[in-house]
């Protein structure tokens, strides 16, 4: 079986993710190709397509966006997962954790993950958080992030990636036979 993992990163924090993703594929099984979105041409030959993107003002990076457009995922050809990095993930955060309650209640799926829901049967998205360092959120952003509850450093919850991650594996792996 044949698996595209896709991402679009602007720190390097979700090609992390991608790359953990795409091992732990490896490991079950699959021959896997780990692309950047910007160099993903076709899906046309993957069983499993596995896109992930980093979260800037609500939405999936460009990059991945124009992917998701111009991939023409095949409906019913392949499995088709998602997931998203940002501030707060399903399981850890790097804002307060008051914070994160309540955006995990109020935040919608990006545009690209909806995108992919009407055109493929899309089997799970997911949220990650990710890595944030002085710097990343630039003037005001900073000035928000603190009052957040936001903390400096990696809050990548790699029990929950790699968990997800063996799912998909799984299931790749039933569908082999």
């Amino acid at each position: 079986m044949t698996t595209l993992v896709g991402y679009a990163t602007a720190q390097g924090s979700t090609r992390g993710v991608a790359e953990r993703i795409a091992a732990i594929l490896t490991a079950a099984g699959s021959e896997v190709d780990l692309l950047a979105s910007s160099d993903m041409r076709s899906a046309h030959g993957y069983d499993t397509v596995v896109l992930g993107s980093a979260i800037h003002n609500g939405q999936w990076l460009p990059d991945a966006t124009a992917a998701v457009e111009r991939l023409d995922l095949p409906a019913h050809q392949c499995a088709v997962w998602a997931f998203s990095v940002s501030s707060v993930g399903a399981t850890s955060t790097i804002l307060s954790p008051r914070v994160a309650r309540y955006l995990r209640r109020v935040t919608p799926e990006p545009d690209a993950v909806q995108m992919l829901r009407t055109r493929t049967e899309l089997r799970d998205h997911r949220f990650f958080a990710g890595a944030i360092a002085p710097g990343d959120w630039p003037g005001f952003g900073r000035i928000v992030f603190r009052l957040m509850g936001g903390r400096y450093g990696d809050a990548r919850d790699w029990h929950d990636i790699d968990t997800w991650a063996r799912t998909i594996g799984g299931e790749i792996t039933d569908n082999r036979h």
